[in-house]
């Protein structure tokens, strides 16, 4: 039952403030079904899936005002405030990136490709492995580092397949369908950079919590 003019973490979460861990993860869970639909939608190109992407934007974005506000009440957090800060602000950046790329391929008439489907698999692999690591911050910070490397292996591969993508567009004739493809798959480079980002920084809060 929702309680009017309070946050769900307020019913579950006894105390003078919310489980700031608990919310980054709920914050990542929603990044992570995005990029989910996302890798299905580089596999089909589905306007359902494009839609879910976008929802999954939508909550994300909610979750991290949730975590914020929560910040700004807590007595104490397991992490320091600003790696919490900058885990949330990078993560947004990931599922952010992901709903810009399929809207902008819903403008210029873009189908996802198999080079699209490749890569968006990895960056699906590496947001989950991500997740994992969030989950694991609060008793485990060896095992969180180990499934930020992880997830920083995932996503490199979308490097390789990048660059394979780009080389075959040497062949293409039709000078926008080019446009467009180096376009989204400049998207997709993107998404895996800001990946990286977060496993930067996971593993610095880690180091940090040591």
């Amino acid at each position: 039952m929702r309680i009017p003019g309070r946050r769900w973490w307020h019913t579950l979460l006894p105390g003078p403030g919310a489980d700031v861990l608990s919310l980054l993860v709920a914050q990542g869970k929603l990044t992570q079904e995005g990029l989910a639909h996302f890798a299905q939608w580089s596999a089909s190109g589905s306007p359902t899936d494009s839609a879910e992407v976008r929802r999954c934007r939508v909550q994300a974005y909610q979750a991290r005002r949730d975590l914020l506000a929560a910040l700004q009440t807590a007595l104490s957090t397991p992490l320091d405030q600003e790696d919490l800060y900058i885990l949330s602000e990078r993560l947004d950046r990931v599922i952010t990136e992901a709903k810009d790329a399929v809207r902008e391929a819903e403008v210029l008439g873009w189908v996802p490709d198999s080079h699209a489907k490749a890569m968006g698999q990895h960056l699906a692999e590496g947001t989950a492995a991500l997740v994992t690591a969030f989950g694991m911050l609060a008793h485990d910070l060896n095992g969180a580092g180990l499934q930020a490397d992880a997830s920083t292996a995932s996503v490199r591969e979308v490097e390789h397949r990048y660059r394979e993508a780009m080389t075959g567009l040497l062949d293409a004739s039709e000078v926008r369908t080019v446009i467009a493809a180096q376009d989204l798959y400049r998207r997709y480079a993107r998404v895996a950079d800001h990946v990286v980002a977060v496993a930067d920084r996971l593993w610095y809060a880690v180091l940090r919590g040591a």
